[in-house]
This record gives structure tokens, C-alpha cells and sequence, in this order.
């Protein structure tokens, strides 16, 4: 009887600046929907950022916003710089904005902004805002992890 492969994860990283607002807004908010889907087995999601400082923690209001939008943290989330290692082993590398993309030329196709798989917009920088611009930021980043979870179902399975 043959042995039944098991295919690999598609590894999805979210990246901002710092690694303690959008981005892990993003990661959270991409597993809940994962969540909903029960597709979670499928996917590997992380996030990182272009000039985080390696352990900062998620800001206060990002934690806050996600209370808000009543979506859990189901770990705690330390920042993390973008490496060439995690960037080489992605699937896809979603930028909250085109200048993030454009930063990231180098990783070719597998690079996209938010606004490049939403339609929409840029995701701005929140961080220094109030609680409301926080919860803004993440009700359009839950509305954007939709269409970047249809984008992702059509990534190619590795085996």
C-alpha cells in the first residue's frame, strides 16, 4: 500500500515596519479566518518587519483593536525583522504598503501589497494612534484577509 504524502504548509508572512502593529494585526487576523475555514492545518503564517526591533511587543491599541473586533491572541507576539531565510522559504509575502513591495523587489512574484490583492488600499501605519485608528486599521485588514485567503487557496501545494 502506498504511503500518502503529506503536503507541506504554504508559509504566508505579513510585513510592516515594525512587526508590532499591522503585521501581527494581520497574522492574528489571517488565522482567525484560517479558523473559521478550518484551514489552519494548511497554512504556516507569520509576520515580520522591514525595521522591527527583534522582541518588541504588539503595541497597546493593537492588542486593544483585536479585543474589540472580539478576535482572541492566542500567543503572545514579540517583533521579528524580515530574513532573507524566511523570505526565500515563503509562499507569499504580503506588504501593507506598495513601498514594503517595493523594498522586497528581489523576492519577485511571490511579493505582493495588500492593496495589489484587495483592490483597495495601502494599509496605513496606525502606530502613535488612538484606540479608534487601531480599530479602523484592523476591521480593514479582517475585510483584506479574505480576499488574500482566496488569493492563497490558489497558491500551488509543495509536496
Amino acid at each position: 500500500m502506498a504511503k500518502k504524502v503529506k503536503a507541506e504548509k504554504k508559509k504566508i508572512v505579513f510585513v510592516c515596519t515594525g512587526n508590532t502593529c499591522r503585521s501581527p494585526m494581520a497574522e492574528i487576523l489571517f488565522r482567525y479566518i484560517l479558523g473559521k475555514k478550518r484551514k489552519l492545518s494548511v497554512y504556516d503564517v507569520s509576520s515580520a518587519g522591514l525595521c522591527a526591533c527583534d522582541g518588541d511587543p504588539m503595541t497597546e491599541n493593537a492588542v486593544k483593536a483585536m479585543a474589540v473586533l472580539r478576535v482572541p491572541i492566542k500567543r503572545v507576539h514579540t517583533a521579528h525583522a524580515l530574513t532573507r531565510e524566511t523570505a526565500d522559504k515563503a509562499d507569499l509575502i504580503v506588504c501593507m504598503t506598495g513601498e514594503h513591495k517595493n523594498a522586497l523587489a528581489a523576492w519577485g512574484d511571490k511579493v505582493k501589497s495588500v492593496r495589489e490583492l484587495t483592490g483597495g488600499n495601502d494599509v496605513p501605519d496606525p502606530y502613535g494612534g488612538d484606540l479608534a485608528l487601531y480599530v479602523k486599521t484592523a476591521e480593514y485588514l479582517l475585510y483584506a484577509c479574505e480576499d488574500i485567503f482566496a488569493y492563497a487557496q490558489n497558491l500551488p501545494s509543495k509536496k
